[in-house]
């Protein structure tokens, strides 16, 4: 059965998504950084990849089951903190701020479903 879900923050976390990737393209070219060449750079893009394909299709399929729901809610919020990690490993500060703007619209996501569950069962009571 699907109900409507929230879709309050997914561009948020579709836009860290692509920051994350950008900065990671630039990490793994620039010899600057260090980081030319490394398999964890690669690793936080996959990641990233797979994020802002989670984040659309929270953002285009409002109508979607409960399963569904939950399996974009843990995927993303795990997605966050391991990139968290390895972007606080790689020293790359704009990776962890990506990530902390990806968690402002997890939380935007997960609060907005919350408040519009609660609004739905109020209608309800009267």
């Amino acid at each position: 059965m699907t109900q409507r879900h929230s879709t309050r923050g997914a561009w948020l976390i579709a836009a860290a998504s692509l920051i994350t990737m950008i900065i990671c393209v630039y990490d793994y070219y620039t010899p600057e950084t260090g980081l030319i060449g490394t398999g964890g750079v690669v690793l936080v893009a996959v990641a990233g990849l797979l994020m802002f394909l989670a984040s659309l299709v929270m953002a285009l399929v409002p109508n979607r089951s409960c399963a569904l729901q939950w399996f974009l809610v843990v995927s993303i919020i795990l997605d966050i903190v391991g990139s968290s990690v390895a972007g606080y490993f790689l020293e790359s500060p704009v990776i962890m701020a990506a990530q902390a703007l990806a968690l402002i619209g997890w939380l935007m996501n997960v609060i907005g479903d919350a408040a519009d569950r609660s609004v739905e069962i109020d209608d309800v009571e009267d």
